[in-house]
């Protein structure tokens, strides 16, 4: 870990470089096209509005999309989008052996075309925010010395400085640029809040934290909703004031399994109890001041993996829904945990005023009402079928996602299916969505990708 303070000392007495990219360049764009009906299905499934081929329309054999907040340098990872307004920000790259892109380039896509309107150089990205500042994409890099890149989201203009401090975590808000840097392996971080050309322009505070670097880069390290702060560098964890640094709480001697920022800037995690095992032994709700508002020793952790609420929604701990503000018990719903022996939580997506649940151990799944905690709905899989949907987006509620095998919408009030789009009648080709998924809601449509191939859906 030496070599790396070494080298932050190094940086530090090295006067930062700015690069503007020259290579950003306008491919192609298209006129608006009919939406085209998907052969076989419903007339209240979506249609295709365009596809988008990596490698066959961007002339570059075996190309594949990739996520840009994860970056370029370390992993091939999954496809995924930034949205903003009618652009849409992905990475194209072509994978190697190993967890690398070669030659990857950011591009900007029309959302309304599928036309391409920009691309820039992406090499040795680590990271970027998915909320533009400024119209902007942030992102950090590393090659020689640490670096900070931005993307115009319209232009595709790309800018690079040097930095002295050694980032491993980046995130924005509409307003302000958030980095922690640091020796997480000797317990020495920092996080800055401020620009691109000073990142300690409104503050810096030094954290008590550490960890290995791999536990740092396999997490979401640095978060920032609503006026409140959390940075975590494996099981350590601090809540800190947005506007000032401001430690609001960490765990210090507590051992944190899961923690995550909230709505509102509330914060739920779960205390093992430095067990070896990671069960749960308690877990919190805090407010956005840090104090504790509720705790439960119930086992069970929700971990939904998509989250549409307000601050008037109460938080789910265990099988219990908590007013967030008060701490009240609301309601008690056993179908929010598992029956089996190790006692998991089935809650798969909150939107709507709705908690969707997925039981594989009972083989079944439930739409539960957030206020009350009755259930709305309850479909039992058959012998041979699966969840009647994986939920990747949600809008108007519809619940919808991919399978592998198809694009499927769930009402999430009923638990009806509303349509499915099966992929093999968008293209004949296997392997165009043979292998991965990222879904966005846009306009009152869809757009879906895989890593071979982007479509947008539209109603016909």
């Amino acid at each position: 870990m030496r070599d790396r303070s070494t080298r932050a000392l190094v940086v530090a007495a090295v006067v930062a470089v700015v690069t503007v990219s020259a290579a950003t360049v306008v491919w192609w764009d298209r006129a608006p096209t009919s939406v085209k009906k998907i052969t076989g299905t419903t007339a209240n499934t979506p249609g295709v509005a365009w596809a988008l081929d990596p490698a066959d329309d961007l002339g570059r054999p075996f190309a594949a999309f990739a996520d840009p907040r994860e970056g370029t340098a370390f992993t091939a990872g999954e496809p995924g989008i930034i949205r903003s307004g009618d652009t849409l920000v992905t990475v194209v790259g072509t994978p190697n052996e190993g967890t690398t892109l070669g030659d990857p380039v950011m591009v900007g896509i029309d959302a309304r075309t599928g036309g391409v309107r920009w691309q820039a150089p992406a090499h040795d990205l680590v990271s970027c925010s998915e909320v533009p500042l400024h119209g902007k994409i942030y992102c950090h890099a590393l090659r020689k010395e640490y670096e900070l890149v931005t993307y115009d989201v319209d232009s595709g203009k790309s800018v690079r400085r040097t930095v002295a401090e050694s980032i491993f975590a980046i995130t924005t808000t509409p307003d302000a640029l958030y980095v922690a840097e640091g020796s997480v392996e000797e317990d020495d971080v920092r996080v800055h809040s401020g620009t691109f050309d000073d990142v300690s322009a409104h503050w810096t505070r030094q954290f008590d934290l550490g960890a290995s670097y791999e536990e740092v880069y396999s997490s979401e390290a640095l978060t920032v909703i609503d006026g409140v702060g959390l940075i975590r560098t494996g099981g350590d964890v601090a809540q800190f004031d947005a506007d000032s640094g401001a430690e609001l709480w960490s765990n210090r001697t507590q051992c944190v399994g899961t923690s995550s920022l909230l709505a509102g800037g509330f914060l739920v995690h779960a205390d093992t109890g430095c067990e070896s095992a990671g069960r749960a032994s308690e877990q919190l709700l805090r407010g956005p001041d840090g104090k504790v508002i509720v705790s439960n020793s119930h086992p069970a952790v929700q971990r939904p993996g998509l989250e549409s609420v307000t601050t008037a929604d109460p938080v789910l701990l265990g099988d219990s829904a908590y007013d967030r503000e008060t701490g009240e018990r609301l309601w008690t719903n056993s179908d929010l945990v598992s029956g089996d022996t190790n006692a998991t939580g089935t809650v798969t997506a909150v939107v709507d005023g709705v908690a969707y649940l997925l039981d594989s151990n009972s083989g079944s799944e439930s739409g539960i009402d957030l206020q009350t905690g009755k259930r709305l709905w309850h479909n039992v899989w058959g012998e041979y079928t699966n969840a009647t949907v994986t939920p990747d987006a949600y809008r108007d509620r519809l619940l919808t996602g991919s399978d592998g095998v198809a694009l499927t919408a769930v009402d999430v009030t009923t638990g009806k299916v509303a349509w499915t789009a099966p992929f093999l009648a968008i293209d004949a080709d296997p392997e165009k969505f043979a292998t991965g998924r990222a879904l966005e809601s846009y306009g009152d449509g869809w757009i879906f990708s895989s890593d071979r191939q982007m479509i947008r859906l539209a109603p016909l």
